[in-house]
C-alpha cells in the first residue's frame, strides 16, 4: 500500500445539445435562447494509501440528480458515496435539472412534457459526462504533490441591505430586503489548493470563495431577449485557470454565500426615488452582464493567480477520512423536522466541510468560531438536492426580519426553525472531527 499521493483530473462539456436547449428550464421559470460560454463537469481524483476520493463539480445551480448519479459512481468506481464531494457551482445561468417539488416554477414535474422528457434526456447526457469524467480522472492519477494557501478577493458583497422607506403619511420606518451593503461584511477570503506532479507541472486546483455566482441571472444574451447559458463568474474562472495553467482542471466552489452577491450583477437593487422603497431590476441589455462579467472574471482571476504563487510549501503524504451526517433540529413542517446535509473530507490537514444547502455568511463565521479548527473550508452546495434545506440561516438574519418586519430573501418558504441550527451544526462537525 503506497504512501504516495496519487492524482489525476478530467473535466468534460455538459452544456446542451442545441436541439434541447429550446426545450429546457432555468431558474426562475427562464427559458434559453443560446450559449454565451460553455458548461462542465469536473472531476479531481486522488489516492492515498489505498482509499480513493473523488472531487465533483458541476456548472450548474445545483449538482445534478446526487441520489442517482452517486450511486452509479459508487458502481462505476468502487469509491463510497461519503468519499464524493458533490457540488454544484450555483450558476443561475444554467438548465435546471434534479427533482425539486419544493422550488415552485424550478419543479420539472408541473412543465409541459416537452420540457419534462428533454430534461430527462439533458440528465442522462449529464451523467454520461460525469462517469467519462471519473473514468478519465481516475486512469490518468499519477504521482502528486498538494499545496494550498490563502489570498482575497474583493468582488463580493452583503446583499441584506436596510431601506428608509417613507409611507403616504409622510412617516419612514425600515425595510430589510434584498440589495447592496457594503456595511455588513463580506468575507473575502480565497482559498486555493493546487496538485501538482512532482516535477511541478499542475494536475488541478481546488478554489473556494463567498460568493453567489448571479452576475449573469436573466441576462437577456440569447436570441429574441432570452436567457444564454453561463457558467458565470465561478465557471468561467474555473475555464481562465484551465488556459492558463494548460492541461490542468481548476475547480471552484462556494464558501458560506447565502448572503453574499457579486459586486455587479444584471439583477440590479436600488431605492424607488420619491419613497425609498427597495425596487428590483433586471437589465434587458445583453451587453451590460457581459461587460460586468468579464469585469469581475478579470479581478478574480487575478486574485486567484496571486494566491497560487503563495504557496510555498508542497506534500506528497496526506491522510484521507471523510463522513457524512445529518444535522437535525425541530422544524416548521408537518413533520416537526428540519435537516442539513454535512459532509467531512478531510485531505491531509485541509478539512472541507460540504453542506446541503446556502450557509448564511455570519453562520459560517460563528461556525469557523466555535470549531476553531485551522484549514476547515466551508463548502455550500453539496448533494443540495438529496433534501431541500434551502437557504441556512444565522439566527441574527431571523432577528432582523422580526424586528423590521420583512421577508429576507427565501425566508417566506422555509420551514427551519430559528434557535437551534448552529449549535446542531457544531456538535455534528466536533463528533466527525
Amino acid at each position: 500500500m503506497s504512501e504516495q499521493l496519487l492524482c489525476g483530473a478530467a473535466r468534460e462539456v455538459i452544456t446542451p445539445p442545441a436541439e434541447m436547449i429550446d426545450h429546457l428550464s432555468g431558474l426562475m421559470n427562464s427559458s434559453f435562447g443560446g450559449v454565451v460560454d460553455d458548461l462542465y463537469v469536473r472531476v479531481i481524483a486522488l489516492e492515498y494509501a489505498g482509499k480513493k476520493m473523488l472531487l465533483v463539480s458541476f456548472d450548474l445551480d445545483k449538482a445534478a440528480c446526487p441520489k442517482e448519479n452517486l450511486e452509479a459512481l459508487e458502481k462505476e468506481t468502487g469509491i463510497s458515496k461519503d468519499s464524493v464531494l458533490f457540488i454544484g457551482i450555483h450558476t443561475h445561468s444554467a438548465p435546471v435539472t434534479g427533482y425539486r417539488p419544493h422550488e415552485g416554477p424550478n419543479f420539472i414535474a408541473r412543465k409541459p412534457q416537452i420540457v419534462k422528457e428533454t430534461t430527462k434526456r439533458y440528465e442522462k447526457f449529464i451523467q454520461e459526462k460525469l462517469l467519462k469524467a471519473a473514468h478519465r480522472a481516475l486512469y490518468e492519477m499519477r504521482p502528486a504533490q498538494l499545496g494550498f494557501a490563502y489570498g482575497e478577493s474583493h468582488v463580493n458583497v452583503n446583499r441584506v441591505a436596510f431601506y428608509e422607506v417613507m409611507d403616504q403619511t409622510g412617516s419612514v420606518h425600515t425595510e430589510v430586503s434584498t440589495g447592496t451593503n457594503y456595511k455588513r461584511p463580506a468575507d473575502p477570503t480565497l482559498f486555493v489548493m493546487k496538485f501538482q506532479e512532482m516535477d511541478g507541472k499542475p494536475i488541478a486546483f481546488f478554489m473556494n470563495y463567498a460568493c453567489h455566482n448571479t452576475v449573469m441571472i436573466l441576462n437577456a444574451c440569447g436570441k429574441d431577449g432570452k436567457v444564454g447559458i453561463s457558467a458565470d463568474m465561478g465557471g468561467n474562472v474555473s475555464k481562465e485557470m484551465e488556459r492558463f495553467y494548460e492541461g490542468s482542471v481548476a475547480m471552484w466552489s462556494s464558501g458560506a454565500a447565502g448572503d453574499i452577491n457579486p459586486v455587479m450583477s444584471n439583477q440590479v437593487y436600488r431605492e424607488e426615488f420619491r419613497t425609498g422603497k427597495p425596487v428590483e431590476i433586471y437589465e434587458k441589455n445583453g451587453a451590460i452582464p457581459l461587460s460586468m462579467l468579464h469585469t469581475l472574471v478579470a479581478h478574480l482571476f487575478a486574485d486567484v493567480k496571486n494566491t497560487v504563487r503563495k504557496i510555498k510549501d508542497y506534500s506528497d503524504k496526506c491522510e484521507f477520512s471523510s463522513e457524512i451526517r445529518w444535522a437535525k433540529t425541530p422544524g416548521l413542517d408537518e413533520n416537526g423536522e428540519y435537516k442539513v446535509f454535512v459532509h467531512k473530507l478531510q485531505i491531509g490537514e485541509i478539512i472541507l466541510m460540504g453542506f446541503g444547502g446556502e450557509l448564511y455568511s455570519a453562520l459560517g463565521k460563528e461556525i469557523q468560531e466555535k470549531i476553531g479548527k485551522k484549514n476547515l473550508i466551508l463548502i455550500n452546495h453539496d448533494a443540495s438536492l438529496l433534501y431541500n434545506s434551502g437557504y441556512i440561516y444565522s439566527d441574527e438574519v431571523f432577528e432582523l426580519a422580526q424586528k423590521y418586519k420583512s421577508n429576507i430573501v427565501g425566508m417566506n418558504h422555509t420551514w427551519m426553525k430559528p434557535g437551534y441550527i448552529l449549535e446542531e451544526l457544531v456538535k455534528n462537525m466536533q463528533e466527525m472531527l
